[in-house]
């Protein structure tokens, strides 16, 4: 189990919800993830998202859109935030 625990940063709400929302519908990863991405992107709790073994490549997915987006974010096997 891999997490992807997404700080909220001040900076988050810079970045238009529609080019992130835009971002993550081109990727090709599950509705939960993009949700639970999208939300923590622009929540001022702190929270990730949680790969199961077997969908690391959402995690690279998603990380590659956050990179590019300027969007901090961290890998772990536990969650910083649980």
């Amino acid at each position: 189990m891999l997490f992807m625990d997404i700080p909220y940063v001040r900076e988050n709400e810079r970045i238009e919800k529609e080019t992130v929302l835009k971002e993550l519908s081109l990727l090709t990863i599950s509705e939960t993830v993009r949700d639970e991405a999208f939300a923590a992107v622009y929540n001022p709790k702190p929270r990730g998202v949680t790969f199961e073994d077997g969908d690391l490549w959402q995690a690279q997915m998603l990380s590659r859109v956050f990179i590019k987006l300027g969007i901090p974010y961290r890998l772990a096997e536990v969650s910083e935030f649980a």
